[in-house]
């Protein structure tokens, strides 16, 4: 290969800012992403052309500066003040086009070489803070031939600007080739006027008329998603993959036709093709997904380059018995509706609508549909060929995406999926459903939709997935506070008692959200708090400390208390000081308060158990007692395990009148879990069980003959590389992760002093506390207490099934196992919580009503 040009993407220059403007909803939501992720590859447009004929490299760089020069857009970077961002447009930015020359190179080995190159490309990141958020690189083929590669950020640039940037680089390229002035009309607007345009909007009286609509359409909706083939994991990730189907233009001219039959337009057709295949996918009746759409109403946008696009949500009803016909005019009505109210953007749709939060999944949003011409016309400019190519994913937004372009030469039908869920023959399988239906739509549109075949998926009997919430609009909607431009100098953190901080942290809190008091346990998002409040927040947090969080943070720990501890290194306490008691330091973080009287206490694992608050029925309320708080001393002492029981009890402060209670435990936490319900029931505690997750009776493996013992431990060893062997294999986790499993990778990792081998401060207390619990779990001898419900993770041999994890005696007759998948902690990820959560409601709610 020979590089002809070293070059460079795009950078910000010492240009002067000639412009500052307010960021549009979509640039706002972008922003949002990038600072859950910076550098997200997924929120990247990538695009692919082949030109062909008689071309200069010189002559398309030089075009591409022209356009950059055009549009204001393309020289804009984004600053933030008090947790907003705004838009600067700069005067100049420097751009310079990466030519590769591939003619050398064979011809068997050319084509994976641009697919890998269009892979470095598509998803390297972008800095928001540096203007000029778009890149090209340019791949010399042949002499007449070439690609060429378009990278822009979605703040930029969206679909419909393809098309506006094709057609300026072809005539501006053919018009300096031929020595003549271009043949383009001075644009009305820059995107600058846009924004300005909007925000007078969001004040007026239309808005509030499409907020009416979006509430009556969106309320109890379920969150839809389809059930994944993995568990998901904690939060979202963007790994991804297409599979696609190539039409002929026969079928382009059969569904253009049939939709002029129906009188439908083909996108209308085709969003009833998709919410048919969802429903025969899942079964549900309910059908959620989202959409694109230009937001190009006025003609004076058409022109222009910047992202105009918006998210819409379309809920559709399913009826089994209902024929393709009938369904065509359901999704018709819908869709009409909802493009007569598609000025509401969607970052405020979220915003009222408020969701759950939840950092493994987007909001509102898990499957999406588009279709549409190809963007790029086929047409030739001056001696060249401009030809629209298949791009390629630099990153997933969504669970799944199903797309269809049309080109010249026929339709692409694709499914965009994420590789961390989905397994590419589900997708394979889905994606033969969609041809399927189409072909059903078709030929027989008078058929039933319950006349198809429903995929089968081994396993996957869900019609949802177990933990998606439903939409509830009824909250708090706060007011966001104007802006005074009032600095602080940092306070000292370490100047102020732990109380003092979660006091201070409270102030801050009630000031953005616009209420008078935050308790310790109040949920910032429950409390009315969205994004765009959470970086407002955060940007305050930073003025008033010198500390800057990541917004992820506050994902992870939702709570005044929790958000504060966690920012603050764990050293923030109870804003009442706690009795102070020799032993043991326990605290206790309330997850969800519920309207019945059956409440769960969790062991230890902060973290895993919060998703069980949102999994469990809202009768329940959900507390965690932990001591990772507890210091080096108190871990190292000879505590035997009926004295730490005793500290967390102790910490429950449960009212014996109030019941049942369910006690839940994960390993050596389980052991502790039988030993703090025995204490529980014999004060008169109404302890309906105790779940314990692969958790072995103390003493029973010591027990076993050695040999036994040494080929258990061997087995165990082998099953555990196979597992995550097969984990990294399929991209679910990160080769470090994968590192960190092993002692003698991890023990390679520190040798060579890599960063990534030492633990994080979770870590670290999570190993301290289990190795003290295991001392003090040696020398415990279990004794009956009550009903036990024993969970089994791919950790342990199906034989732990038929030895009850060796609890024996301690264990009632009717003890049931309920296996999980995964690898012990693994195993409490979507579906193994689900299995929980629904088994600790059969145990809690149905078997005493």
């Amino acid at each position: 290969m020979n590089q002809i040009e070293n070059t460079t993407a795009l950078s910000a220059t010492d240009a002067n800012v000639i412009g500052e403007f307010p960021c549009t909803q979509t640039q706002l939501r972008c922003w949002v992403l990038d600072q859950l992720q910076p550098g997200n590859p997924a929120l990247n447009v990538a695009i692919r052309w082949e030109i062909r004929g008689a071309f200069k490299t010189a002559t398309i760089e030089a075009a591409f500066r022209k356009i950059i020069q055009r549009h204001e857009i393309l020289r804009t970077r984004f600053v933030e003040r008090r947790g907003s961002p705004y838009q600067q447009v700069l005067d100049a930015v420097d751009f310079k086009m990466s030519v590769i020359d591939l003619r050398n190179m064979p011809a068997d080995q050319r084509e994976q070489r641009i697919l890998s190159i269009g892979e470095e490309t598509a998803s390297a990141p972008f800095d928001l803070g540096k203007g000029g958020l778009f890149r090209v690189a340019l791949l010399m083929v042949e002499n007449n031939r070439a690609f060429i590669l378009i990278t822009a950020h979605q703040t930029c640039f969206d679909g419909w600007s393809i098309r506006v940037l094709g057609r300026e680089l072809g005539e501006i390229a053919s018009a300096i080739d031929a020595g003549r002035v271009p043949d383009l009309p001075e644009l009305p607007l820059q995107y600058g006027d846009f924004a300005l345009w909007q925000q007078e909007y969001l004040s007026s009286y239309g808005f509030e008329t499409e907020k009416t609509f979006w509430k009556e359409k969106l309320v109890g909706a379920p969150y839809f998603e389809l059930v994944s083939d993995h568990p998901r994991s904690l939060v979202k990730s963007t790994n991804g993959n297409i599979l696609s189907a190539v039409k002929g233009l026969e079928f382009g001219e059969r569904i253009e036709k049939a939709a002029r039959d129906h009188k439908v337009s083909l996108y209308a057709y085709g969003v009833a093709v998709v919410s048919s295949v969802l429903h025969r996918f899942t079964g549900a009746e309910d059908i959620l997904f989202g959409t694109q759409i230009a937001g190009r109403e006025q003609s004076d946008l058409e022109p222009m380059i910047g992202v105009f696009i918006n998210n819409m949500v379309l809920r559709l009803p399913v009826q089994p018995q209902s024929t393709f016909e009938e369904h065509l005019r359901t999704a018709t009505e819908t869709v009409t509706a909802a493009v007569n109210h598609q000025r509401m953007p969607f970052n405020k749709l979220v915003e009222f609508v408020n969701p759950v939060r939840d950092p493994s999944r987007n909001p509102l949003i898990s499957v999406n549909f588009n279709l549409s011409k190809a963007f790029l016309e086929d047409r030739h400019y001056g001696d060249f060929e401009l030809i629209s190519a298949p791009s390629q994913s630099p990153g997933v937004i969504y669970d799944i995406s199903f797309g269809m372009v049309g080109r010249p030469s026929g339709w692409r039908m694709s499914v965009e999926y994420n590789t961390d869920l989905f397994e590419k023959s589900t997708i394979e399988r889905l994606l033969q459903m969609w041809q399927d239906v189409y072909e059903q739509a078709l030929s027989n549109p008078t058929a039933p939709l319950s006349s198809g075949t429903a995929l089968e998926r081994p396993g996957k009997s869900e019609t949802r997935a177990p933990d998606a919430p439903v939409i509830n609009i009824a909250r708090k909607q706060p007011q966001i506070a104007a802006d005074d431009g009032t600095t602080f100098a940092p306070e000292d953190p370490a100047a102020l008692s732990a109380s003092d901080r979660i006091l201070r942290m409270g102030e801050i809190w009630a000031d953005v959200l616009d209420v008078a008091k935050v308790e310790p346990d109040g949920n910032f998002f429950a409390l009315g708090g969205h994004s765009l409040l959470a970086l407002r927040m955060l940007s305050t947090v930073r003025d008033t400390f010198g500390i800057k969080p990541e917004l992820a943070l506050l994902f992870k720990e939702p709570t005044l208390k929790g958000f504060t501890q966690a920012l603050f290194g764990g050293i923030a306490a109870d804003t009442v000081p706690a009795k102070p008691s020799p032993g043991i330091s326990w605290e206790v973080n309330t997850y969800k308060t519920g309207t019945g009287s059956g409440t769960v206490y969790t062991l230890n694992h902060p973290f895993l158990y919060y998703r069980l608050a949102n999994t469990l029925d809202d009768a329940i309320s959900v507390h965690n007692v932990n001591m990772f708080g507890a210091s080096l001393e108190e871990t190292e002492s000879e505590a035997s395990l009926e004295e730490i029981a005793a500290k967390a009890i102790e910490a429950m402060q449960i009212d014996k009148r109030h019941g049942p209670v369910a006690i839940v435990g994960l390993c050596v936490n389980g052991v502790l879990a039988v030993e703090v319900a025995r204490q529980l029931r014999k004060a008169g505690v109404d302890v309906a069980f105790t779940a314990i997750i692969d958790a072995w009776a103390p003493g029973y493996f010591r027990s076993q003959p050695k040999l036994r013992q040494r080929f258990w431990n061997a087995e165990r060893r082998y099953k555990r590389v196979g597992y995550f062997v097969h984990k990294l294999l399929s991209g679910r986790i990160k080769p470090v992760a994968f590192l960190k499993e092993f002692n003698a990778t991890l023990w390679l990792m520190e040798k060579f002093g890599m960063g990534a081998a030492q633990p994080t401060a979770e870590e670290s207390a999570n190993t301290r506390v289990t190795e003290f619990l295991v001392r003090a779990a040696r020398a415990y001898r279990a004794r009956p207490s009550g009903e036990l419900l024993l969970f089994r993770s791919q950790a342990n041999h199906p034989r732990a099934k038929k030895l009850l994890f060796g609890w024996g005696q301690a264990a009632p007759a009717n003890t049931r196992v309920i296996d999980l998948d995964g690898w012990h902690e693994d195993s409490l990820t979507v579906d193994g919580m689900h299995t929980l959560a629904v088994s600790i409601e059969d145990a809690l709610l149905l078997e005493r009503v």
